[in-house]
């Protein structure tokens, strides 16, 4: 029973990671800025280590008890193999880092680098110092190798998470931005989002179906921010603008779909990503005609959202 409990949130793990990737890459090819390509690496890269650092050690442990390795082989085993996934852990910071910058319109690459290496060389110089100058090691250290792996890991998100936050923080006090607060939500969510984690750190060497819980409420964290950011996007991000249409594309669309001349003009507003209001000005039609509109453009192609609508016009 324990088995199939962690195989089904195995599977769920893999379609949580899978559809966060997949919204990642969706904002790219509807919006294509230098935030939505940061944060795109910053998911791939983040699933990619939670299977290797979580999943990995279990499998692992698995095989090798099947095969009646000895118990001091299996932990020496479990616990080296999350330290293979920590090239994926150094570039998700590294993207977070840039995500803070790029989030409010800052392009600074190198002030991001300087930021994620200083942090970094501070972390690697304190635990160097315990590991070799403190005589003797922690007996914590020595005997909970795992767990110490484990903080220093959160240590170091935490550090980079509150870096994030300072820089978006730092940089929207000075501008006048109207999505200033969707962006200070996804900030915060994404903050939230660490919580979580470091919450369930405590209980991950407890009770095994408690465990299997724990892994799910891990990957299930950074879907929360993912998911706010895809409802607003529409509101942050200008899409792909149709200065460079695709017009051949676009008008075989509306033959095929029997789009009116309303709705065509509706469609083109969308793209050039103004809110329902903004259109409605813009086209002398009051805000629920837009709704109308767009509703019916919505059930005649077979979608549901503006994001959806972009991709097939623009794409």
């Amino acid at each position: 029973m324990l088995s199939l409990t962690f195989i089904v949130v195995f599977v769920f793990c893999a379609a949580i990671a899978a559809a966060s990737i997949l919204v990642g890459h969706q904002f790219i090819t509807t919006y294509n800025t230098e935030f939505n390509r940061n944060y795109f690496y910053y998911l791939v890269t983040f699933y990619s280590f939670a299977f290797y650092g979580i999943w990995a050690p279990i499998i692992m442990r698995v095989i090798l008890t099947s095969i009646e390795v000895d118990a001091y082989s299996v932990k020496t085993v479990t616990n080296f193999i999350p330290v293979l996934g920590v090239p994926f852990l150094l570039i998700s910071w590294y993207m977070l880092v840039k995500m803070g910058f790029s989030l409010v319109g800052e392009k600074s690459k190198v002030k991001a680098f300087r930021n994620y290496a200083y942090f970094l060389a501070i972390v690697i110089a304190v635990v160097t110092v315990i590991y070799f100058l403190v005589d003797p090691i922690p007996a914590f250290i020595l005997e909970h190798t795992i767990k110490t792996e484990m903080a220093i890991f959160l240590g170091l998100e935490l550090g980079y998470m509150l870096i994030f936050a300072g820089i978006v923080r730092h940089f929207l006090k000075s501008q006048k931005q109207s999505n200033k607060k969707i962006v200070i939500r996804f900030g915060f969510l994404m903050l939230l989002a660490l919580a979580l984690r470091v919450a369930v750190l405590p209980f991950a060497f407890t009770n095994p179906w408690v465990v299997a819980l724990l892994i799910l409420v891990y990957f299930i964290s950074n879907f929360i921010p993912l998911f706010y950011l895809k409802l607003n996007s529409q509101f942050v991000f200008t899409p792909l603008s149709a200065q460079n249409p695709k017009q051949d594309k676009k008008e075989y669309i509306y033959r095929k779909f029997e789009i009116s001349k309303r709705e065509k003009e509706i469609i083109e507003q969308i793209c050039l990503g103004k809110t329902n209001q903004q259109i409605a000005d813009e086209l002398f039609i009051s805000l629920q005609t837009v709704k109308d509109h767009t509703h019916r453009i919505y059930s005649k192609i077979g979608i549901n959202n503006r994001m959806k609508l972009m991709q097939m016009v623009n794409g």
